[in-house]
Protein backbone atom coordinates (compact mmCIF):
# COMPACT_ATOMS: atom_id res chain seq x y z
CA UNK A 1 0.00 0.00 0.00
CA UNK A 2 1.23 3.49 -0.81
CA UNK A 3 0.19 6.41 1.36
CA UNK A 4 0.92 10.00 0.45
CA UNK A 5 -0.22 13.15 2.23
CA UNK A 6 -1.63 15.92 0.08
CA UNK A 7 -3.37 19.21 0.48
CA UNK A 8 -6.61 20.61 -0.88
CA UNK A 9 -5.90 23.75 -2.86
CA UNK A 10 -8.11 26.64 -3.85
CA UNK A 11 -11.56 25.67 -5.18
CA UNK A 12 -11.17 22.11 -3.82
CA UNK A 13 -8.43 21.14 -6.28
CA UNK A 14 -6.19 18.26 -5.35
CA UNK A 15 -3.03 16.98 -7.01
CA UNK A 16 -2.48 13.26 -7.37
CA UNK A 17 1.24 12.81 -6.70
CA UNK A 18 3.36 11.76 -9.68
CA UNK A 19 4.37 8.49 -8.01
CA UNK A 20 0.72 7.44 -7.76
CA UNK A 21 -0.14 8.67 -11.27
CA UNK A 22 2.68 6.53 -12.66
CA UNK A 23 1.61 3.47 -10.64
CA UNK A 24 -1.96 3.76 -11.96
CA UNK A 25 -1.01 4.99 -15.45
CA UNK A 26 -3.09 8.16 -14.97
CA UNK A 27 -2.35 11.00 -17.39
CA UNK A 28 -3.54 14.58 -17.83
CA UNK A 29 -7.14 14.64 -18.99
CA UNK A 30 -7.99 11.12 -17.77
CA UNK A 31 -11.35 10.49 -16.09
CA UNK A 32 -11.41 9.57 -12.40
CA UNK A 33 -14.27 8.48 -10.15
CA UNK A 34 -14.79 9.66 -6.59
CA UNK A 35 -16.55 7.32 -4.15
CA UNK A 36 -17.49 8.40 -0.64
CA UNK A 37 -18.15 5.88 2.12
CA UNK A 38 -18.48 7.26 5.61
CA UNK A 39 -15.60 9.71 6.00
CA UNK A 40 -13.43 8.03 3.35
CA UNK A 41 -12.94 9.16 -0.27
CA UNK A 42 -11.71 6.65 -2.83
CA UNK A 43 -10.41 7.88 -6.18
CA UNK A 44 -10.40 5.33 -9.01
CA UNK A 45 -9.32 5.65 -12.65
CA UNK A 46 -12.48 5.70 -14.74
CA UNK A 47 -13.63 5.46 -18.30
CA UNK A 48 -16.48 6.93 -20.31
CA UNK A 49 -18.46 4.41 -22.34
CA UNK A 50 -20.39 5.38 -25.46
CA UNK A 51 -24.11 4.92 -24.90
CA UNK A 52 -24.40 2.50 -27.84
CA UNK A 53 -21.80 0.22 -26.21
CA UNK A 54 -23.08 0.41 -22.63
CA UNK A 55 -25.12 -2.81 -22.96
CA UNK A 56 -21.87 -4.78 -23.23
CA UNK A 57 -20.82 -3.76 -19.72
CA UNK A 58 -24.10 -4.69 -18.02
CA UNK A 59 -23.84 -7.54 -15.53
CA UNK A 60 -26.38 -9.65 -17.45
CA UNK A 61 -24.47 -9.31 -20.72
CA UNK A 62 -21.17 -10.20 -19.06
CA UNK A 63 -22.76 -13.32 -17.51
CA UNK A 64 -24.13 -14.39 -20.92
CA UNK A 65 -20.69 -13.94 -22.49
CA UNK A 66 -19.01 -16.01 -19.76
CA UNK A 67 -21.61 -18.76 -20.20
CA UNK A 68 -21.10 -18.77 -23.98
CA UNK A 69 -17.31 -18.93 -23.64
CA UNK A 70 -17.61 -21.84 -21.19
CA UNK A 71 -19.96 -23.74 -23.51
CA UNK A 72 -17.66 -23.09 -26.47
CA UNK A 73 -14.66 -24.48 -24.54
CA UNK A 74 -16.76 -27.55 -23.69
CA UNK A 75 -17.50 -28.09 -27.39
CA UNK A 76 -21.17 -27.15 -27.07
CA UNK A 77 -21.58 -25.42 -30.41
CA UNK A 78 -22.69 -26.20 -33.95
CA UNK A 79 -21.10 -25.52 -37.29
CA UNK A 80 -22.91 -24.85 -40.54
CA UNK A 81 -21.74 -25.08 -44.13
CA UNK A 82 -24.40 -22.80 -45.56
CA UNK A 83 -26.48 -19.86 -44.42
CA UNK A 84 -29.63 -21.86 -45.17
CA UNK A 85 -28.50 -24.58 -42.72
CA UNK A 86 -28.01 -21.90 -40.06
CA UNK A 87 -31.43 -20.39 -40.75
CA UNK A 88 -33.11 -23.81 -40.44
CA UNK A 89 -31.37 -24.42 -37.12
CA UNK A 90 -32.42 -21.01 -35.77
CA UNK A 91 -36.03 -21.55 -36.83
CA UNK A 92 -36.15 -24.97 -35.17
CA UNK A 93 -35.06 -23.51 -31.81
Amino acid sequence: MVEVIGKIARNGHITIPGKIRKMLNIEDGDIIKFNVEGNKITITPGVIIDKDQAYFFKKETQEQIKKSEKEFKEGKYSTFTTVDDLKRAVKSD
